[in-house]
């Protein structure tokens, strides 16, 4: 096993510090060099996790399936049913 008195408790070091902060920046210049620019098909449908799968992926295919697209549409419009039935 381990040496009595080993790593469990010890603070980082200066070099690990500096290894951490560079493995931080290097993924943040990464994340911004590949951020896609363009259209967004279906703006108003598509869900924060397909954006959050196009801005990790340059090369994903983000665009909604009609039967995603037909379903969140009808969750839309239950939803605005609903409310205007509340209303009333």
């Amino acid at each position: 096993m381990g040496a009595p008195g080993g790593k469990i408790n010890r603070p980082r070091t200066e070099l690990k510090k500096k290894l951490f902060k560079r493995r931080r920046v290097l993924n943040r210049e990464r994340r911004l060099r590949h951020r896609v620019v363009g259209a967004v098909i279906d703006q108003g449908l598509i869900t924060r996790h397909h954006l959050k799968k196009r801005a990790s992926s340059a090369r994903a295919n983000i665009t909604l399936s009609g039967k995603k697209r037909r379903k969140l549409l009808q969750q839309i419009w239950l939803a605005q049913k609903e409310k205007a039935a509340m209303e009333v």
